[in-house]
């Protein structure tokens, strides 16, 4: 806690009304978000940004990858409370319960993927500077098969579907962009997955990271999120704002990009 944000919800709060963004009046009755996960100085703004055009949910489904290697591949922390020095969201134990125990459910109980994973914890203090009430379930994905996409996908909408929370949860994708690159460069690659998240067409954002050496850590995160919401019936999508870290340190030659990008 604090490495990737000021510690103590004050110094955040403060942070985050430094970035100036004024929540628009209409929000929009989202059910998925891509959101970025670096530090706040440098994509806070941008997440921020995604946050504040929706409607937060009381669920809160996060999904984002697993950059530490730790932990089983698909990795659900079922139980107990998301703990941050002045404030605490709890886990919804009953729909973790409900995604690892669907019929081709790939997910695990597990902890240890969780311990030093960011791709997380940076979202919760964001959201919960518009909503306190609210329960997470959150999720860490190792890289997998795009049947395995298809699998975790099935599992996370059955078990909204069965518990009834379809029209009452929010499923955020955690991810950052292309990874140190030219700015150029970059823009041109996270082009081709935003117009295939924006076409919610997920094999197509599994697929073209590949081919075209997408260094978007979180697609994956994304391809599911995709799914689950194609199969609860949403069919729009809107790019909320698109960035990257040259903007805050000045050097355009090796940049991350940040995007937020609404499904609904």
């Amino acid at each position: 806690m604090g490495y990737f944000y000021p510690e103590g919800l004050n110094n955040i709060n403060n942070l985050i009304d430094s970035f100036g963004i004024v929540p628009p009046k209409e929000r929009i009755n989202a059910f998925g978000i891509v959101s970025p996960h670096a530090g706040y100085v440098y994509s806070g703004k941008t997440a921020y940004a995604g946050f504040s055009s929706i409607n937060i949910k009381n669920n809160i489904i996060i999904i984002g990858p697993n950059h530490t290697g730790m932990g089983a591949g698909y990795s659900v922390m079922d139980n107990g409370k998301y703990d941050f020095k002045d404030f605490s969201v709890a886990i919804n134990a009953e729909l973790a319960d409900a995604i690892i125990k669907d019929a081709d459910s790939p997910f695990s109980a597990d902890e240890q993927a969780h311990l030093k994973e960011h791709s997380i914890e940076v979202q919760i203090p964001l959201i919960y500077n518009f909503k306190k009430d609210f329960s997470i379930v959150p999720i860490v994905v190792s890289f997998i098969r795009y049947n395995d996409v298809l699998n975790a996908s099935k599992a996370i909408f059955n078990a909204l579907r069965k518990l009834n929370l379809l029209d009452d949860v929010l499923i955020v994708a955690s991810s950052d962009m292309t990874h140190y690159e030219p700015a150029e460069s970059a823009r041109l690659k996270d082009d081709i997955a935003i117009k295939e998240i924006l076409d919610l067409n997920p094999r197509g954002l599994y697929e073209k990271v590949g081919l075209n050496d997408i260094t978007m850590c979180g697609f994956i995160p994304a391809s599911i999120m995709l799914n689950v919401a194609k199969m609860a019936g949403h069919t729009k999508a809107k790019l909320i704002g698109y960035t990257n870290s040259g903007e805050v340190t000045g050097d355009y030659s090796s940049v991350v990009g940040y995007s937020s990008i609404v499904i609904y």
